[in-house]
């Protein structure tokens, strides 16, 4: 998972020297942004698909504890 974000950290430094390094047109300039902005969402979903196995049990433990407090609340 480390290795993941680090490659993804990587990729777009890569991209951000790029471009740097090109002349200054607008058109690449706003195509270097669009491609370093898709690989930031696809790596986050990525992420998040891969660690969904560890979050949702977790977050669903959560909830089934706290489910008799709420509904204590409720209750009063």
């Amino acid at each position: 998972m480390i290795r993941f974000i680090i490659v993804l950290f990587v990729i777009i430094i890569i991209l951000y020297i790029l471009r740097s390094r090109t002349k200054n047109s607008q058109i690449t300039n706003k195509n270097y942004k669009k491609i370093i902005i898709l690989i930031v969402v696809i790596g986050l979903l990525i992420l998040i698909a891969t660690s969904g196995r560890y979050l949702l049990p977790q977050a669903l433990q959560l909830i089934k504890i706290g489910l008799p407090f709420i509904t204590k609340l409720i209750g009063i």
